[in-house]
């Protein structure tokens, strides 16, 4: 019997995986993500325990398998051969974290410059150049006609996204949600210049009376809301296309010296107690799995007992983090 899955259901799981990639790419220039507080050492001692515990992982299958010199030499050899593409995979990611910490500097900037245009026009000038940039926007050309019998107003321009002819309007936030009217001046425009499709820009956040209002005019008039969340993402993927992706950042070149006290503060750390404990657990079955009388297990006994030093260490001497009080603990018991 034949069990035939159905495409819709595979088309929606990727619709769903895809628009929600998308809001986590929204927010990554919306809202600041915690910081790394790991300093260099601490970085590069955790990639390589991770490499070394790869290693005894795949020791300890291998063991099973083959003998005890025998796995010892491939489980090295596989550790050996890892290290490189781990490395690289390693860098790019820093690469990339610098990258997106230099676009939301960059953004930041631009966040706080829109919250003080208030005339639409100026705030076309400023946002129009920078979605230029990129391949889904291009400048529509004027129209043949010598004289035009209605001119578009400030803040409203012809313009191509995605090979199709839309107008763009653009709204100052004036620090409350863009309401219906906008969209029905919106309306008015499309009607006159013979448009079907546009999109309503704002540096701030859209009523829910006009989010409402532009879905029951899907079937008529397309109109994309394009709110402060979106505005951003878009102005950070204008400014990517001129940030090198391997440049590295001048703030946080510093000389890197090896000192006791910063080794210290990397390998006893709260957060990695509960890590030294599980790695302890898992080699103290590993060492009872081969029997106390194989030469291999006592290294993993070694192992297992440092490893339970280190969490001991962690959650005696370990900073812990505080958490900020909550509103309702500073409130007064009635």
């Amino acid at each position: 019997m034949k069990i035939k899955f159905p495409r819709q259901v595979l088309y929606l799981a990727y619709r769903t995986w895809q628009k929600r990639r998308q809001q986590g790419e929204f927010l990554r220039y919306y809202l600041k993500p915690k910081e790394d507080s790991r300093n260099k050492i601490a970085r590069w001692l955790d990639f390589y325990i991770t490499i070394i515990s790869l290693g005894l992982l795949s020791f300890a299958f291998f063991t099973v398998l083959w003998p005890a010199q025998t796995a010892l030499f491939i489980s090295l050899f596989f550790m050996i051969a890892a290290i490189p593409g781990a490395a690289k995979i390693h860098k790019k990611r820093l690469q990339k974290e610098n990258l997106h910490r230099r676009l939301r500097s960059i953004v930041e900037g631009y966040r706080e410059m829109l919250k003080q245009l208030e005339d639409a026009e100026e705030l076309a000038s400023f946002i129009w150049p920078l979605l230029n940039k990129l391949s889904q926007f291009e400048q529509a050309q004027p129209p043949k006609r010598k004289k035009e019998k209605f001119k578009l107003p400030g803040g409203v321009i012809r313009a191509i996204y995605r090979n199709i002819p839309v107008l763009i309007s653009f709204i100052p936030s004036a620090g409350k949600p863009v309401d219906v009217s906008a969209v029905h001046e919106l309306l008015g425009i499309m009607k006159k210049q013979g448009y079907r499709y546009a999109l309503l820009i704002t540096p701030g956040e859209f009523a829910p009376d006009t989010m409402r209002l532009v879905a029951s005019l899907r079937n008529q008039y397309r109109i994309a809301l394009v709110p402060e969340k979106e505005l951003l993402y878009l102005l950070a993927q204008a400014e990517k296309l001129t940030q090198p992706a391997d440049r590295t950042e001048t703030t946080e070149v510093t000389p890197f010296v090896l000192s006791l006290k910063a080794l210290i503060k990397a390998v006893i750390d709260y957060k990695k107690g509960r890590l030294y404990l599980l790695t302890g657990a898992l080699l103290t079955i590993f060492y009872f799995i081969l029997g106390p009388g194989n030469s291999v297990s006592k290294v993993y006994l070694f192992l297992a007992a440092a490893n339970l030093f280190l969490a001991l260490l962690c959650l005696v001497f370990g900073q812990r983090e505080t958490v900020p009080p909550d509103i309702h603990d500073l409130l007064q018991e009635t």
